[in-house]
């Protein structure tokens, strides 16, 4: 049997969107990747993980996007970003391991969460969610630990609630961490904006990110994962977006409400394309 995992990158509301969007238009093409045996999320892509694997129709998240705008269950955190990037650069200058570079960053994230309230958080979160249970399909959702710097794969086995994995993975500057055995956990965007490497074992690997290359928040590339992943066996294809989903939402941040409209009518539109262009036995999923 041909094991397939779908992995799913961060990027605020625009990596949300534009995956939904691109899934939309893949099934619409007759390629079902939401069905494949794993789902891997991260960030904002966890969001979206638990969304495809609730069994929601498609056509009802990709019209959950393109529809009014939603009102944020809070305001967001308002965050000295200079000085954070700063920050993070003097992290990754101060060299060692990659747990230790994380810890300091981990440091750093616990500091611009004070007095956020975590009760308020998870309330909005899984007022958002689908489900609040682990789903049967295989769901994997990438943190970090705060304290140690250690990456944290979280599934349902893992003893922690849903709801709390979706809060670690997607917390990120100002945002409260998850709270778990005692340690803080924040967005896995930190260490990859898409944690593809936590595919391995499978057959065939489909990774949906939106920005090609490593990003400064982050340590490791996709194709760190991607090397990974094939010297293992596997059938790796990566999707970012192209030049006509770019064009449609470059304008606007990725945190920006307003990018989902046109991210996932976009994405909706590259997936179709894409089926058609690459119609190779790695996307008969």
């Amino acid at each position: 049997m041909t094991r397939r995992a779908l992995v799913l990158g961060g990027g605020g509301y625009a990596a949300s969107a534009w995956e939904i969007g691109l899934v939309t238009g893949m099934a619409e093409a007759g390629i079902h990747v939401q069905n494949a045996e794993l789902l891997v999320g991260t960030s904002s892509g966890a969001r979206v993980a638990v969304h495809l694997a609730s069994g929601v129709a498609l056509e009802e998240l990709f019209q959950r996007q393109v529809g009014p705008i939603p009102r944020p269950g809070a305001a967001a955190p308002v965050v000295d970003w200079s000085g954070i990037m700063s920050e993070i650069a003097r992290a990754k200058e101060a060299g060692g391991s990659p747990t230790e570079i994380l810890q300091r960053i981990g440091l750093l994230a616990l500091a611009t969460a004070r007095g956020t309230s975590g009760a308020e958080r998870r309330q909005i979160v899984a007022e958002q969610l689908p489900m609040r249970t682990w789903p049967e399909q295989g769901l994997t959702i990438a943190a970090v630990n705060a304290e140690t710097g250690e990456r944290r794969a979280f599934d349902r086995n893992s003893g922690i609630d849903l709801v709390d994995a979706v809060i670690a993975s997607s917390a990120f500057f100002g945002w409260p961490p998850a709270l778990f055995q005692g340690h803080h956990y924040i967005d896995g965007g930190f260490y990859s904006t898409d944690n593809s490497d936590l595919a391995a074992g499978f057959d065939r690997v489909l990774i949906l990110a939106l920005r090609p290359r490593v990003s400064p928040l982050c340590l490791f590339s996709i194709d760190d994962a991607v090397e990974t992943l094939r010297s293992g066996g596997a059938i790796v294809e990566v999707v970012n977006p192209d030049e006509d989903s770019v064009a449609a939402f470059a304008s606007i941040s990725v945190m920006n409400p307003a990018v989902c409209e046109p991210a996932a009518r976009a994405g909706r539109m590259q997936g179709v394309r894409l089926v058609s262009e690459r119609g190779s036995p790695a996307w008969q999923y």
